[in-house]
């Protein structure tokens, strides 16, 4: 709570000193779907819940109290689960877009982008599938499952200030289908940059890629966007790592707020953190929260 309360403060100050520029608070949390399987340590959706979406009301609450606009891209996200949390949020006031990547429906794992209709407007959004064929419901590249990329304009209603956000969940199988799939999520931003911008660019995600992995040296390489780790923001807390599986100890760096385009200054970086995922000892999902703090110039 103490992390949380100095983000604010932070958010506070700089939303003064910049009233001219709109601070955003961007998160990335792969929230693990709602298994029937369980595993070693791990609780039924049921029991993950309530800790789950406490924090996500946390961590946008006290971004409202600021004057900072929330954005959160989630992955894993199931249908029922995708419920739950609109009507914990409020569903008088947060909405989402996408869609479920196994129809383009409902069914298999959605990565919603939620955001408050009273404070942002959508001027344009799409889901698009990571394969050859974007606008199919298909595979690609020899992934284990359906991957999507969703891909959303935002308007910020007070100020007019335009932004666009981008949330995806890389392949856990194949090293061809993560390289490949950020290819087209990154060739369907600048096509929303071709019609829209020119903006700035936020893109959250579960990539299954460690820095220097096949992914994230893809997405690195191709001179786009800024990863936040690499940006010189702050690095709030003492978490490094994204993915614990349901354990205190271990594993990896796979989640990730970047943002850009790179070198036209179209954002600022405060500062980031990762979240607890053990709450109350109960782990509320298999990954940490990323918690993003930047402003729009």
């Amino acid at each position: 709570m103490k992390l949380l309360t100095a983000l604010t403060n932070f958010l506070a100050a700089t939303n003064v000193a910049m009233a001219a520029s709109l601070p955003l608070r961007i998160v990335s949390f792969n929230i693990r779907y709602a298994a029937t399987s369980l595993n070693k340590n791990e609780k039924p959706w049921s029991d993950r819940r309530t800790g789950l979406i406490n924090q996500l009301k946390s961590v946008t609450a006290n971004a409202t109290e600021a004057g900072a606009v929330s954005v959160l891209g989630l992955q894993e996200v199931l249908d029922a689960q995708l419920n739950d949390i609109t009507n914990g949020l409020g569903s008088d006031v947060w909405a989402h877009f996408g869609f479920g990547r196994d129809d383009g429906k409902k069914k298999g794992e959605y990565n919603p982008i939620f955001y408050r209709t009273d404070v942002l407007e959508v001027l344009y959004s799409e889901q698009k599938w990571l394969s050859p064929t974007p606008d199919e419901v298909s595979f690609g590249w020899g992934a284990g499952s359906r991957r999507v990329s969703v891909i959303a304009v935002f308007e910020h209603i007070e100020t007019g200030k335009r932004f666009i956000h981008a949330n995806t969940h890389l392949d856990n199988v194949s090293s061809q289908a993560r390289s490949e799939g950020i290819k087209v999520v990154l060739s369907r931003i600048r096509a929303v940059q071709e019609k829209y911008g020119p903006l700035g660019v936020t893109l959250t995600g579960d990539f299954n890629s460690e820095p220097g992995g096949d992914a994230y040296s893809t997405l690195e390489d191709s001179g786009y966007l800024i990863e936040l780790w690499n940006s010189g923001a702050k690095r709030l807390g003492t978490n490094q790592l994204t993915y614990t599986g349901f354990s205190t100890t271990g594993k990896t760096r796979i989640d990730f707020v970047w943002f850009g385009p790179k070198g036209e200054d179209r954002y600022s970086a405060q500062q980031f953190e990762f979240l607890n995922n053990d709450i109350d000892g109960v782990f509320i999902s298999d990954h940490r929260a990323v918690v993003a703090d930047l402003t729009v110039l």
